[in-house]
Parts: C-alpha cells; sequence; structure tokens
C-alpha cells in the first residue's frame, strides 16, 4: 500500500469541481453569484452550443485589481469571510472561495476585470488550472469571464453531459432564479447568439413571473405571506387549475439564495391540502426571510441546500402562508355550496366510462391526500389506490366544472374529469403514433400558443415531432406558436395542454 501524500493542487480542484461543477448551469450559477456579490445592477449570460464551446458573464460590478484577479483563482481565496464566526451570518452569496478554482481546473478560462478607480483593466487567462501571467487591458468597467470547452480535460465528466436543450433548460432555470431572487438588477440571457430572457432592472417579482410563466399562469397567481417575530414568508403561488405535470414550476428561496428542501416542499402541499390531484405540482415563487445566524448555509458544496435552527417553525410559517393565500382566494378546501351543480344522466354515464377507460374498471384513484408522516415524507410511497366499482357510482353533481362528486356504498367519491379525459385522448394519441397514422383537423381559429423559454428552445429543435403527433405548429413571434390544426381525436381547446405536455416530457426526459 502506498505511502499517503497531499494531493496536487490541481488534483484537489478537480475534486472540488465535480462537487461543484456539475453541468454547465453550476458555472452560470456561480458566476452571477459572484456577479452579484460585486454590486452588479446589469449581468448578461451568453452560451454557445449548450455552454460546452461558451459560457460568458458580463456585469458592471466593482470589477477588481490585478492583485485580486488572479487571487481570486485560488481555492479558498474569497472576500466574504475571514472568520469561524462569519459563517454564522453569511449574507453573501458566494463565501467557500473555491468556485472559481474548481471552474479554472476543467475548463479554459478568461478573466477580463478593471477595478473602480483604475485607469486600465487586467486579464488573467487559465487553462485546466494552470494561470498565465496577468497582462493590462482596455476594459469599460465590471468583469467578464469567459469558460470555453468545458470539461475539455476530464472527458468522463464530458460524457454525461444530457441533450443541449436539457442543458439549456438548466442554464435557464439558474438565470431565472437569479432573476427572481434580485429584483433590482437586470438579467439577459442568449443562448446561440439569440437573446431568449431579458428582465429589466428594477421590475419587481410578479413581473418578472409573468416573463417566466406566461399570461394564462400569471393570471393564476395569489400573493402568500405570512410572519413572525423571526422568519417572513412571501412571495406567490398559483391556484390549483394551474398545477403543472412536473415540480420545475417549484422555487423557493432562503434570504434570497435559490435551495431546494424536501421539509418546506412538502409544507408547500399541506398548505393546498386536497385541492391538488395527485401528479400534479403547484407554481410556486416562495421567499424565506430569516435571521441568517438561525440557517446553516453551509451545508452543500454548491450552495444549494440549507439547514434550519428551528425547522418546524419554519415548516408551519410556509403552511401558513399558502393556506392563507388560498383561503383569500376562496379556493380553500372547505365545501361549499357554490360552485356546485347537480349532475344529469348524460354526466353521470359519460363520468364513469372515462373514468373506467382512465382507471380500468376494477381499480380507481380517487385523489385523496395521502396520510404520510411528516419525518418520513422524503421516503414515503404514495398511497396505493383504492380499488372500488365504478358501475355503482352515482353521480351527484359538479365542482368549479372541474371535480366530479359521486358517492357508492363506501361513501363520497372524487373524481379529477379533466384527468380522465386526458388520459383516454393520451392513450390514443399513442396508438395512432404507433400505427404510423395520425388524422389532423384543420382549425377554424388557430390557437395562440405563449410558452416559456425552456419550451421555446424544446419546440424550435423538435417541430417534426410534433408534426408527426398530429399538430400543425409555427412560430409566431418571440414567445409564441400558432397552432393551425391538432389531432382529429382531439378538441381545439385541447391542442395547447398536449404541446406543453410533449415539451415537458423532452425536457424531463434526461433531467
Amino acid at each position: 500500500m502506498a505511502g499517503i501524500s497531499v494531493l496536487p493542487e490541481n488534483v484537489a480542484n478537480q475534486i472540488a469541481a465535480g462537487e461543484v461543477v456539475v453541468r454547465p448551469a453550476s458555472v452560470v450559477k456561480e458566476l452571477i453569484e459572484n456577479s452579484l456579490d460585486a454590486g452588479a445592477a446589469n449581468i448578461t449570460v451568453s452560451i454557445l452550443q449548450a455552454g460546452r464551446k461558451l459560457i460568458e458573464v458580463k456585469d458592471d460590478g466593482s470589477g477588481m485589481g490585478p492583485e485580486d484577479a488572479r487571487a481570486a483563482f485560488l481555492r479558498h481565496a474569497t472576500s466574504k469571510i475571514s472568520s469561524i464566526e462569519d459563517l454564522a451570518c453569511v449574507e453573501t452569496m458566494g463565501f467557500r472561495g473555491e468556485a472559481l478554482a474548481a471552474i479554472a481546473s476543467v475548463a479554459k478560462v478568461e478573466l477580463i476585470t478593471k477595478g473602480k478607480n483604475r485607469e486600465t483593466g487586467v486579464i488573467i487567462k487559465a487553462d485546466g488550472g494552470r494561470l498565465s501571467d496577468s497582462e493590462e487591458a482596455a476594459s469599460p468597467g465590471g468583469t467578464v469571464i469567459r469558460v470555453k470547452e468545458l470539461f475539455f480535460n476530464t472527458p468522463a465528466r464530458k460524457k454525461f453531459m444530457k441533450a443541449d436543450y436539457t442543458e439549456e433548460a438548466h442554464i435557464i432555470e439558474a438565470v431565472t432564479a437569479a432573476a427572481l431572487a434580485n429584483e433590482t438588477a437586470s438579467f439577459r440571457l442568449s443562448v446561440d447568439e439569440k437573446e431568449i430572457l431579458f428582465f429589466p432592472g428594477k421590475s419587481p417579482l410578479k413581473e418578472r413571473l409573468r416573463i417566466i410563466y406566461g399570461r394564462e399562469t400569471f393570471d393564476a397567481l395569489l400573493e402568500a405571506v405570512s410572519c413572525s417575530d423571526n422568519i417572513k414568508v412571501y412571495g406567490y403561488i398559483a391556484a390549483p387549475s394551474a398545477a403543472k405535470n412536473t415540480r420545475g414550476s417549484q422555487r423557493l428561496f432562503v434570504n434570497r439564495r435559490p435551495v431546494a428542501s424536501r421539509r418546506i416542499s412538502y409544507a408547500v402541499y399541506e398548505g393546498y391540502s386536497t385541492l391538488l390531484m395527485r401528479g400534479k405540482y403547484p407554481v410556486t415563487a416562495l421567499f424565506i426571510d430569516i435571521n441568517p445566524s438561525l440557517v446553516d448555509v453551509n451545508v452543500h458544496p454548491a450552495k444549494a441546500e440549507v439547514r434550519f435552527k428551528d425547522e418546524a417553525a419554519v415548516y408551519n410559517m410556509v403552511k401558513k402562508a399558502v393556506a392563507s393565500a388560498l383561503e383569500t382566494a376562496e379556493l380553500s378546501a372547505k365545501p361549499r355550496a357554490e360552485g356546485f351543480r347537480a349532475g344529469t344522466v348524460r354526466e353521470e354515464t359519460a363520468v364513469r366510462e372515462a373514468a373506467e377507460k382512465y382507471y380500468g374498471r376494477e381499480s380507481g384513484a380517487l385523489f385523496e391526500s395521502p396520510k404520510v408522516s411528516v419525518e418520513t415524507a422524503s421516503q414515503a410511497a404514495p398511497a396505493a389506490p383504492r380499488r372500488r366499482e365504478f358501475s355503482s357510482i352515482r353521480v351527484l353533481g359538479r365542482i368549479k366544472k372541474t371535480y366530479i362528486v359521486g358517492e357508492d356504498e363506501n361513501g363520497l367519491v372524487l373524481i379529477d374529469q379533466h384527468a380522465a379525459h386526458e388520459r383516454v385522448l393520451f392513450e390514443s394519441v399513442s396508438a395512432s403514433i404507433t400505427e404510423g397514422k395520425i388524422p389532423m383537423q384543420e382549425m377554424l381559429l388557430p390557437e395562440i400558443l405563449e410558452v416559456t423559454a425552456p419550451e421555446k428552445r424544446v419546440i424550435d429543435k423538435n417541430i417534426p415531432l410534433f408534426e408527426k403527433c398530429g399538430f400543425a405548429i409555427e412560430p409566431f413571434g418571440e414567445k409564441e406558436y400558432r397552432i393551425s390544426a391538432h389531432p382529429l381525436i382531439t378538441r381545439d381547446k385541447m391542442a395547447e395542454p398536449f404541446v406543453r405536455e410533449i415539451a415537458s416530457m423532452i425536457i424531463n426526459r434526461e433531467k
């Protein structure tokens, strides 16, 4: 067995890169955080080939002098903290002092920066961790960092990168999260020399959510607020009708830092109570402001997770904020006579047939909230659907044109009629694709589809696939598409959700 030795600096940096630089979006996130900590008011991100060829982040922040610019490439070199006590009250986005060193160890990096009150700037290059001598360079101020040929010297890492649209979706999310958390700064994102995102400086949070989600989801947003002495929860959630098929629209920020927390995500679901059908995920952008001494941000190398000193208090505040927003909008789970329409014989037959096609005659998912203990929520499996004979259900009525209420010998039954209908249509389209023939129906009035940035990238690159699925779709403006035909078996108004579902499946297939 070989003796113990200290690893060379470049090897240590590449090991650190494995934790910090997971994919191109990781680079974008770290560089944006550096720009924000430098006080930048305008941040521009440009990428080529999904970040494989180039990632460039340009800002108008405070910049650096020659000495600091060179020190920035050293591991554990930072201006954010200087003692162990500082970790207890970190307020900056970055503080570990290892991001740039990690990035430079697995890419070719060029840094151009100019500090305040300096006449000239400085340029430093790094090639796989090897630094060049610094030279004077013309610079208007601020900092420009170009990261080229990411993972060029680590083929194994490069091999695990996903398709371009998947990597682009992660980059879009990194920029989007930064823009939501920093309303005073302007953000631009260009992909392959085409601008796809722009958040004007000093634009409010709700306006930025409109840019991200489009008008339909924007119109369903509800303001959520809950406060105590040490914790403030605020932001927006969307009505259950705007729920998505994936978790990608759930965003959580702690002291303006985007984080992930299973526990807090579960609090959001608890706030929605029984209003969300199984398999649907709410649209949320929630912010938790808390005393820095009550939260530990030094849990994950990428600062993606946090640990609360009093997690139960935060959990309850988030749950309260969500539930209060829904109650204010009269969307709480309390039974209400308003909006309930008595069923008819025709409806009863249609619902039973749809339910049996969706779930099978012998079993049914009743969309009841699973009783999962908070302590084991992240590991608990979904509750198994209860078996129930749909032919014995008597329809009582309908709520909000969404849920069918019925009863049988076991009690009340709640069925999401849209889910049942969508499932029938989905199976019909799938069968037609397999057979290679999908009759198309021209639409009398073409439908205009407003899309998010990730959806646009996917649709642009997969127009032939949508045509194969029976849709005639073409660009119609910067963030819109014109749908002029749809599969014959679907209704006109079903074209939009089908196109979105296909785009979502493509994005999430390789995540």
